[in-house]
C-alpha cells in the first residue's frame, strides 16, 4: 500500500492488519479461515520487526524492573574508568542501561553524556539523576547514531557487552570508525564485553544462576552460524520469561584488527577491570584505545 488507499467493493469484507489489507468476498467468507490467517501474518509481522532490531529493545524493557538487581555498579569497573579520566573532562556511554555507571562517574566529577535507546531504562536514568541532583545529558541514540551527536568526548564508554548487539564486523567497525572520530586527541575508548574467545571454544556456554529473594536469572549462550544466541531466563515467582536475542562473537584478536583499521595505534586488552592479562579463559574482554 503506497499511499494508503484501497478501492472498496461490494459485497466484500474489509480488514487490515499491520501491514496487509483483506478483501473477502462475503458469499465465501469463512472466519475460521480468516482468523488463523490473521494470527499468522500479524505473528510473521511481530516477527520480522523482531529480526529488524525491535527484538533487543524488548528484551531490556523485560528486564527493566530487576536491572539494577541483575546488574549493580560494578565498583572495580567505576575505578577502573574513573582513573583513565581526569575531573571535567567529558564522556559518553553508549548502552548506558538504568545509568549506574554514568550517573557515578558524573558525581566523581566528569561531565556526561548518557545515551540508551530503550526508553524504560532512558526513564530510570533520568529518575535517579534528577534524585541524585545530578547534571547529566540524557540520550535514545543507538550506538549506530553517535556520529549525530555534535561534541566530540575525551572518552566514549561501550561496557556491560553493548559491541555484540551489532549485528557483524562491518557495523562494528563502522561504530569504532565513529568512535575514533568523536573522541578528541589523545581520547580514549573504553569498550568491555563477554570473553567470547572462550564462549566459542564451547558448544554451548552459561553464566552462573543470579539468583535473589523475588527471582532468578539464568543466562546462556548458544553457536549459530556466525552468532551467539543468547538466551535469559527471568523466573519471579514460578512465572518465566524468556528472551534470545542474536549477539556477534567478536574475538579479542578481531577487535584489536578492527581498531587498528580505523586508525587507534595504542590499544590495551585485559581479563578484567583489575587489568589482568587476558587469555582464552578470562571472563571478560577490556580494551582501552587511544586516538
Amino acid at each position: 500500500m503506497s499511499d494508503g488507499k484501497k478501492c472498496k467493493v461490494p459485497g466484500t469484507l474489509h480488514f487490515f492488519t499491520v501491514d496487509h489489507w483483506f478483501e473477502v468476498p462475503l458469499l465465501i467468507f469463512d472466519w475460521n479461515h480468516f482468523y488463523k490467517k490473521v494470527v499468522m501474518l500479524s505473528f510473521m509481522e511481530n516477527d520480522s520487526r523482531k529480526r529488524k532490531g525491535h527484538v533487543h529493545m524488548a528484551f531490556y524493557h523485560d528486564l527493566s524492573t530487576y536491572y539494577d538487581q541483575i546488574f549493580p555498579l560494578n565498583q572495580t569497573a567505576y575505578a577502573f574508568i574513573s582513573n583513565c579520566f581526569q575531573k571535567g573532562d567529558s564522556i559518553i556511554d553508549m548502552g548506558a542501561g538504568t545509568g549506574n555507571m554514568a550517573i557515578a562517574l558524573a558525581q566523581g566529577g566528569l561531565q556526561v553524556t548518557a545515551s540508551e535507546p530503550e526508553e524504560t531504562l532512558v526513564e530510570s536514568i533520568k529518575k535517579k539523576a534528577a534524585e541524585k541532583g545530578i547534571s547529566l545529558s540524557v540520550h535514545t541514540k543507538t550506538m549506530e547514531k553517535l556520529g549525530e551527536f555534535q561534541e566530540n568526548f575525551d572518552g566514549i564508554l561501550c561496557v556491560g557487552n553493548t559491541l555484540p548487539h551489532l549485528p557483524n564486523i562491518v557495523e562494528v567497525e563502522r561504530f569504532l570508525g565513529q568512535c575514533y572520530e568523536k573522541l578528541k586527541e589523545n581520547g580514549k575508548l573504553i569498550l568491555q564485553q563477554v570473553n567470547y574467545d572462550k564462549v566459542l571454544a564451547k558448544d554451548d556456554f552459561s553464566f552462573p544462576v543470579i539468583e535473589k529473594e523475588n527471582f532468578t536469572f539464568t543466562r546462556h549462550y548458544e553457536k549459530k552460524n556466525e552468532h551467539i544466541h543468547f538466551t535469559s531466563r527471568l523466573t519471579i515467582d514460578g512465572e518465566t520469561i524468556d528472551n534470545t536475542i542474536p549477539l556477534y562473537p567478536i574475538t579479542s584478536q578481531q577487535l584489536k584488527q578492527a581498531l587498528e583499521k580505523v586508525g587507534f595505534q595504542n590499544i590495551n586488552q585485559y581479563g578484567n577491570f583489575k587489568e589482568e592479562n587476558h587469555t582464552s579463559e578470562s571472563p571478560a574482554l577490556v580494551t582501552v584505545a587511544r586516538k
